[in-house]
């Protein structure tokens, strides 16, 4: 399943709802899945079917996610609802079915708790540590490592990305997240995968030349990245994506192709990560934990730049295309304080 938000036009303003993608390529639609679900049960004879689908669907990520199975469950029997009667309306009236031009693609989760980006692979951290003057420490091999990051800008599809003004050397990155669902604390390894949502594309813009002075400090990057992230196009379950390790992958800038790749074996494996991230710790609905940047994956491994301007698409198969271009540079301004 692939899950998403969208924005509706309404006489009364933009209205955010979930949903789930059917069909593929240009044959795709959007369903509403809490209207879906309203209009099963209506056609059950349910005296109150709204009410029940709003406890059973609600119109929001977090709150449908958090659940767990039972979400996913509800969900499925919502669209296998929809593809034996296309044209149901909700029992109001409500639209069910749009076609993409009908609505704006949102991120899955316009405001996710926290972002952990994590460092899964070995080969592109010795690329760009070499390339910084770091070496990987050894703890990086004993226990699955990330920094925390801002969730203040999660730009959507077709979103442009700004350029901040301390920066020459703006990278994109093919890295991918799993979204937690069920929330949950001290979560063992063989019970990782009942917590995860799904996965989707993290594109985890850097400004490498703030980065590599942040990164001296030993503390992580900080203005380095934390002035946007793209996210989505949507979820997708992880019965739906199979083994992430053989995802497709592609960077595309103005339509020219500059990395293929697939990811491969992690080095810490999401059960790993998900089981050490919660000890001691609760991990919440809606979190996000960055894959890392796989091998090859971003321009500072082949030493290339986007530009102002440029149309940046990162292909993941079967967890979508984000594609978002570059806004101008602004006036450039210092930045140091002495």
């Amino acid at each position: 399943m692939k899950l998403i938000t969208f924005e509706v036009a309404t006489p009364v303003g933009p209205f955010q709802r979930i949903g789930a993608v059917l069909g593929q390529g240009d044959q795709i639609a959007y369903i509403d899945l809490n209207f879906a679900m309203a209009a099963s049960l209506a056609d059950e004879g349910a005296a109150r079917p709204q009410e029940m689908a709003n406890a059973l669907i609600p119109p929001e990520m977090i709150a449908f996610a958090a659940p767990g199975q039972s979400s996913l469950e509800a969900a499925q029997e919502a669209l296998d609802f929809v593809e034996e009667k296309p044209d149901a309306r909700g029992p109001r009236g409500e639209q069910i079915v749009y076609t993409p031009a009908e609505v704006s693609l949102l991120p899955p989760i316009p405001h996710p708790p926290l972002i952990r980006g994590f460092a899964g692979f070995e080969r592109h951290l010795k690329t760009t540590f070499a390339k910084m003057g770091l070496e990987i420490p050894d703890t990086w091999y004993e226990r699955p490592l990330a920094f925390k990051a801002s969730c203040a800008h999660m730009a959507a599809v077709g979103e442009e990305v700004p350029w901040p003004s301390y920066t020459d050397k703006m990278d994109f990155e093919l890295e991918f997240c799993a979204v937690i669902g069920k929330p949950g604390r001290d979560i063992p390894e063989e019970k990782a995968g009942e917590h995860i949502l799904g996965y989707a594309i993290l594109n985890d813009w850097s400004a490498r030349d703030a980065q590599t002075g942040e990164m001296a400090m030993g503390t992580g990057p900080f203005k380095g990245k934390d002035w946007c992230w793209s996210f989505g196009p949507w979820i997708v379950t992880p019965d739906e994506l199979g083994d992430p390790a053989q995802i497709p992958m592609a960077a595309r800038v103005n339509g020219e192709t500059w990395i293929e790749a697939t990811p491969g074996e992690m080095y810490w494996r999401y059960e790993q990560i998900v089981a050490y991230t919660s000890r001691d710790e609760r991990l919440v609905t809606g979190d996000l934990l960055g894959s890392g940047t796989v091998p090859g994956g971003c321009g500072m491994e082949i030493e290339r730049w986007v530009q102002p301007g440029d149309l940046v698409e990162i292909d993941m198969g079967p967890l979508g295309i984000m594609a978002n271009r570059l806004g101008q540079k602004p006036e450039a301004r210092p930045f140091t304080y002495k």
